[in-house]
């Protein structure tokens, strides 16, 4: 190689070997790493703990035919057995004075009530998992759905007979999952009591939620005018005057949560 090629190799290889420190300087005087240096932290979005839509009112509920003494699988009848609670109502509302307490006005009905004859079967409220399955005070059950364990919306289908699901499985809105209770069938013959809720367990102090104000879209229409029509049909069948005039959601004498 002559001395003139050497020269400019020389040259060019120090050139380069310049500029490379050049750039190593900047990037360590700026605190940056070279790309293949740089490991990506991955990130994890929080889950946003939402209630999920009520899909059934628990039971399937119809309007009222006269031939058939029906509204679904609500039975109306006449027999003096003090129809939940002593009160006269087919159905109890969410959010209305506690029976037991007349005098008190802080005490509510957290949950809606409703008497249905025995065997019928009970339908899950939303599409989620449940949660738990409970053995009651009175030897019957409580199932418990959310959208995961960890979620603060507890779904609730209280005083309920031969549950067919447990711990872990998914459901689906509108989904059989037990038989309505054989709970105070005594003074109750030919009937049971089912209970539903919405439990938020976020606050320090646990509170029920109105569930008729969480209906989906897909449902809520019917619904609310099926509610509607079922307490005039009830008071017309009975001959009294049991409801409200006004309530703030068809089934819901109040939106505001009661403690228990």
């Amino acid at each position: 190689m002559s001395w003139v090629k050497r020269h400019w190799l020389t040259t060019i290889i120090a050139l380069i070997v310049v500029i490379g420190a050049g750039l190593a300087w900047r990037l360590v005087s700026k605190n940056i790493k070279p790309a293949s240096q740089t490991t990506a932290k991955p990130t994890t979005a929080a889950v946003p703990d939402e209630p999920l839509l009520l899909k059934s009112v628990g039971f399937n509920l119809g309007y009222y035919n006269p031939a058939t003494n029906r509204a679904g699988d609500m039975e109306f009848t006449l027999v003096d057995h003090g129809l939940s609670g002593h009160i006269h109502q087919i159905w109890q509302d969410f959010g209305q004075q506690d029976y037991r307490s007349p005098n008190d006005p802080t005490k509510k009905n957290p949950q809606p009530v409703y008497v249905l004859p025995l065997h019928t079967k009970v339908l899950s409220l939303v599409t989620g998992e449940i949660v738990d399955v409970k053995t009651l005070y009175s030897n019957d059950y409580t199932i418990w759905a959310a959208s995961s364990p960890s979620s603060h919306y507890i779904y609730e289908t209280e005083h309920v007979d031969n549950p067919v699901v447990k711990k872990g499985d998914k459901v689906v809105g509108g989904q059989v999952i037990a038989e309505v209770s054989s709970k105070d069938s005594d003074i109750t013959p030919g009937f049971g009591l089912l209970e539903i809720g919405i439990l938020y367990t976020a606050n320090p102090n646990p509170q029920h939620l109105c569930p008729y104000q969480y209906f989906d879209p897909s449902v809520k229409a019917d619904l609310n005018q099926k509610i509607t029509a079922l307490h005039s049909a009830w008071e017309k069948f009975y001959g009294q005057k049991v409801y409200l005039e006004n309530f703030v959601t068809p089934g819901c004498v109040s939106e505001t949560p009661v403690n228990g």
